[in-house]
């Protein structure tokens, strides 16, 4: 069985956006998702069908997003129809405007990017961030880091840490830093161990505009070797 139907919206500063329109509302299309049939419902659970027009089936978009379990939203505001959720996809922060230093750049060559940890597992990486380490605290100031311009959109930092140690510093302690650069907080500290790959997941970086990476020797004195931020994602 089928109906017409009037659809008429709005106007906005005078200038029409929309169009009048006859359409067939159709309670003989039949949609089947995962092989089943869907009884479709407005948001207060009523009965919605199809409409065609001009040869083309329209579905309600808040009885599809339901079957296909999607959030959906209406902005009053805008006028527009929001689907899923605004969280922005994960992105490298190796794409952002950066800042480098005697001390801290990207990793261009692909080798620098195979490692293997010291029980000689290996892991090959997408890109990176490198960190020529020092002992003591001057190693690890804000002004030699690593700087990325993240924006302020973005709440969460990823990245596997890794230290690449000279000799004689093998079996001392390393530390990295990731900072809020024009705060000059810390957003994180982590020690981590000569030939360690550490995981690091989630750190909170809710608001920050610019992300600085960082990292020291505990002890010893003089270069100590390179500390590495591999896949460093925020999201």
């Amino acid at each position: 069985m089928a109906s017409i139907v009037i659809f008429c919206t709005g106007v906005i500063a005078g200038s029409s956006l929309t169009t009048e329109i006859k359409a067939v509302l159709s309670r003989e299309v039949t949609v089947r998702y995962g092989g089943e049939v869907q009884h479709m419902k407005d948001g207060l659970g009523n009965p919605v069908y199809p409409i065609i027009y001009n040869g083309t089936t329209y579905l309600p978009i808040r009885a599809v997003s339901n079957m296909l379990d999607i959030p959906v939203a209406w902005d009053a505001t805008t006028k527009t129809v929001i689907l899923g959720t605004e969280e922005k996809p994960p992105r490298s922060v190796l794409k952002f405007v950066a800042k480098t230093s005697d001390l801290a750049s990207k990793v261009t060559d692909k080798d620098s990017l195979r490692v293997k940890d010291s029980s000689g597992k290996e892991f090959v990486y997408n890109d990176g961030i490198s960190y020529r380490m020092a002992s003591g605290v001057w190693s690890a100031n804000i002004d030699s880091s690593y700087k990325a311009k993240i924006g302020g959109t973005y709440s969460k930092l990823s990245f596997d840490v890794y230290i690449d140690a000279f000799d004689n510093y093998k079996d001392d302690e390393f530390v990295v830093y990731v900072y809020n650069v024009d705060t000059e907080g810390k957003l994180a500290d982590i020690r981590v161990a000569a030939g360690e790959i550490k995981k690091v997941e989630d750190i909170d970086i809710t608001g920050v505009d610019t992300l600085g990476f960082t990292a020291k020797c505990v002890k010893g004195y003089g270069y100590a070797g390179n500390a590495y931020f591999f896949n460093p994602t925020v999201r």
